[in-house]
């Protein structure tokens, strides 16, 4: 799935990165032991967007953290996964449901960037977007949580 490209809408603004190395080798392939992770900073001023582009297939799992000094601090995450699947975003534990349906968009509401984990998924280009805050951890799954259903 990496490199993983970090872009800001309406600038130039964009960060690739890469897990770190898995020391770990097993024959000619690594280990594959480790937890990937990828630390990217960005400017988490409300109202930011940031198309994230995985450069293989994105994980079926994924957990986000905001790591912010301020508590008004949050950004809108945009996926574009490359298939139509069910998809689901848990904070805290919390399964969050996708904003009201709206008529006239004939989609899920826009995001008004009111609370962490609101999201919406845009079908037919398999777009999911949701926000991320600090304090929380939010989570992004093609596997809805047996027990919240």
């Amino acid at each position: 799935m990496q490199p993983i490209i970090f872009a800001a809408q309406g600038t130039e603004e964009s960060n690739t990165m890469n897990a770190y190395m898995d020391h770990v080798w097993d024959g000619f392939y690594t280990g594959q032991v480790r937890l990937s992770r990828f630390p990217v900073i960005v400017n988490a001023a409300k109202g930011t967007v940031y198309d994230v582009t995985f450069t293989g297939t994105p994980a079926g799992s994924m957990t986000w953290k905001l790591v912010a000094e301020e508590a008004s601090a949050g950004a809108m995450i945009r996926i574009a996964y490359p298939s139509a699947q069910s998809r689901a975003i848990v904070v805290n534990g919390e399964l969050i449901e996708y904003n009201q349906w709206d008529k006239d968009l004939n989609q899920y509401g826009e995001i008004t960037f009111s609370f962490c984990g609101e999201s919406r998924y845009i079908g037919v280009k398999n777009i999911l977007d949701f926000i991320s805050q600090p304090d929380a951890l939010s989570k992004s799954s093609q596997e809805t949580p047996s027990n919240q259903w």
